[in-house]
């Protein structure tokens, strides 16, 4: 069977996918490839196992991919802090908690501003190129604008869910799986991602998460 579910909030969704599912319309297992279609107008999303054209819909989720740094890069605890007038800034413009933009930057690149994802995701905080675009960052290998960037969105994740962790979910599996799961997505790598990102931030600040 095959079919879609739009979605413009987590209530109407339950519900859309309550009713197709009874009346026999859609049946979406966890074995089935699910796609998506983002209407940004009306900041909703459309969910189907079929897709004819990936520049129209894109796969509810893709690993990112192993990050591969910089020929003679290694962490060395103490390292991050060549970074922090930048994270302050980007924390200061877009009213985040500068230990949290850390946490994240730490998680994505251990700091290596050349960071680059087998998937593409490039630099500190892992931008991919087209979101990348999206936030105005020409240069995504430059922290400045990496950092900017990337906080950027995770202060559009924040608004969008008004949850951290699962802003941080977002960010990491992207908001289209956050709405599809009504929170945070069971992937194994974004599981991952947010021990990690919970671990650093207690590091950072001294606090949970």
């Amino acid at each position: 069977m095959t079919g879609t579910v739009t979605a413009n909030n987590s209530r109407r969704k339950r519900a859309s996918l309550i009713a197709l599912t009874l009346l026999g319309a859609l049946t979406l297992t966890a074995q089935a490839k699910i796609y998506y279609y983002y209407d940004p107008i009306n900041d909703s999303y459309t969910f189907t196992n079929m897709c004819a054209d990936l520049r129209l819909c894109k796969p509810l989720f893709e690993e990112k991919g192993r990050v591969t740094h910089t020929k003679g890069f290694a962490y060395k605890p103490g390292m991050e802090t060549k970074y922090d007038d930048h994270i302050r800034s980007a924390a200061d413009r877009y009213g985040l908690d500068f230990h949290l933009v850390k946490s994240v930057i730490k998680a994505e690149s251990q700091f290596d501003a050349n960071a680059r994802s087998s998937k593409g995701a490039q630099g500190l905080m892992q931008l991919m190129p087209d979101t990348a675009k999206l936030l105005g960052v020409k240069n995504a290998y430059d922290p400045e604008q990496n950092i900017m960037g990337g906080a950027r969105y995770l202060r559009d994740m924040l608004k969008k869910f008004k949850d951290k962790e699962k802003a941080l979910a977002a960010y990491n599996a992207g908001p289209a799986a956050v709405v599809y799961h009504d929170g945070i997505p069971p992937y194994q790598e974004t599981k991952n991602y947010l021990v990690k990102i919970r671990r650093f931030y207690r590091e950072y600040s001294g606090r949970d998460l």
